[in-house]
Order: C-alpha cells, then sequence, then structure tokens
C-alpha cells in the first residue's frame, strides 16, 4: 500500500487514486564499476547513505482521533486476516531499513516470491525523511495476479510477513506502511486510510454487545514503535479511547 498525499479533512483517502499531486521519482542511473548507492538529490541539501541511517522513528506532530474511535483491525497486522489481500493491489512504499533486511535475506524472499527482488520494484531509491532509514522504494504489481510482487506466489498472504511469523527473522523486514495499515501518515500527520476496501477486517460489521478494540488500541504497539509521537498527542488518543469505551 502506498503513503501519498495529504487526507482531507474527511479522511477519505485512497491509496490508489488521490487529487493530490503524487510523489515523483526519477530514473535511476546504472551504477558504475564499484555498486555504491544511487539516490535522487533531495531539495535543497544533497542528503547520502549515511544519513538516511539516522532516520529511525517517523516523526508525528498531530493525530487524527478516527484512530481512536474506529473499529481495529487485530493484533500484529494484516497476516491471518480473511480478506482477500486486496491492498495488495495496490504495492507498497518500502522503507530503506527494510529494503537492506530484504536484500540481506533475498535467498528466502524469491523462493516464496518466485522472483528477483530487483523485478519486485518499480521506482529507484528516494530520499525522503517520511521513512524509516530516511528513503523508500515503491514495489511492482505482478501482471499475472495484480498484487505487490511481495505476495506469496500461488498463495495468501505477504512473503514479508510471512519470514517475520514464521521464519522468525526480524520484524524490521515487514514495511512500516504494513505493519500499522490502515493507519497512515504523511509529513507529521497520524490518521486512518479510508475508505478501507470493502473486505477488510477493520470493515466487517460488528455482533451486536460485542466489544471490538479501536485501531489505535490494536495498531499501538507498532505505532509506538515506529513513530515520534508527541506525549500530548499520544495522551489525546488515549483519552479518545476512554471517551468511547463509557
Amino acid at each position: 500500500m502506498k503513503k501519498t498525499g495529504k487526507p482531507a479533512k474527511s479522511t477519505k483517502k485512497t491509496v490508489a487514486k488521490k487529487a493530490v499531486k503524487k510523489k515523483t521519482v526519477v530514473a535511476k542511473k546504472a551504477a558504475p564499476a564499484k555498486k555504491a548507492l544511487t539516490v535522487k538529490k533531495a531539495a535543497p541539501a544533497k542528503k547520502t547513505a549515511k544519513a538516511m541511517k539516522n532516520v529511525t522513528r517517523i516523526p508525528i506532530k498531530t493525530v487524527d482521533l478516527k484512530i481512536a474511535s474506529h473499529k481495529g483491525l487485530f493484533d500484529e497486522g494484516c497476516y491471518g486476516s480473511q480478506c482477500q489481500d486486496e491492498c495488495c493491489g495496490w504495492g507498497c512504499d518500502i522503507d530503506y531499513a527494510t529494503i537492506k533486511l530484504i536484500l540481506k535475506n533475498r535467498d528466502k524472499v524469491e523462493a516464496l516470491t518466485g522472483a528477483k527482488v530487483e523485478d519486485c520494484f518499480k521506482t529507484p531509491l528516494k530520499v525522503d525523511d517520511d521513512y524509516v532509514g530516511g528513503a523508500y522504494r515503491e514495489t511492482a504489481v505482478r501482471k499475472s495476479d495484480k498484487l505487490c510482487c511481495f505476495h506469496l506466489k500461488g498463495s495468501k498472504g505477504c512473503s514479508l510477513f510471512y519470514l517475520w511469523i514464521k521464519e522468525k527473522l526480524p520484524k524490521r523486514i515487514v514495511p512500516t506502511i504494513c505493519r500499522t495499515y490502515p493507519v497512515t501518515w504523511h509529513r507529521g500527520k497520524l490518521f486512518a486510510d479510508l475508505p478501507l476496501k470493502k473486505n477488510c477486517k477493520a470493515k466487517e460489521k460488528t455482533p451486536k454487545g460485542v466489544k471490538v478494540a479501536s485501531l489505535f488500541e490494536t495498531q499501538k504497539k507498532e505505532l509506538k514503535a515506529l513513530f515520534d509521537i508527541p506525549k500530548k498527542e499520544w495522551k489525546k488518543l488515549e483519552d479518545a479511547v476512554k471517551a468511547n469505551s463509557k
């Protein structure tokens, strides 16, 4: 799933289509004999791979309280959901920190996807402080099944989630945007990525009398690990959860 554009006040944001201008990426130049990292120049200053490593948590300034009221997904993200992996049809933005882990475990990834890691991306690396590691790449979508190229070949689920859950690889191998979905972010704003796909678990009808945790509650652990959220904004979410539970 791609993280693009600033949400409208109604938060009716789709990842595939937006009124806002989408982030653009320039073509990557062929690497010289020394396989150095090639990235798009960031204005006004040039950033290096070393500088990118400094972004360990994404800075957040404000939060949308709908996160505290909207029905939650389930703990630990999308793995295990009964949906048809519709959101995987968008592809996703993969953090630089995650890309390094994917490359380190390329043999395992390629065995599950049936494709070379290089062929799973459609854009070169772009420097951007809005991602863990300070840069990201967009994934390609397979023509055969219209799913992200990191989706398991011939099976339900994501190869990266599989490697974390089943093979016990570091959780960092799962892209931030997939770990926190349907909570997302853009330039300091944390919000719910609405409207949801029709088969998303967070959109299922809740049985009468059954209490369902909010998005904030189900994704809380990931939000705390991946984002630098001011204490006052975090408290707003916690207070909103309490108010909604009364």
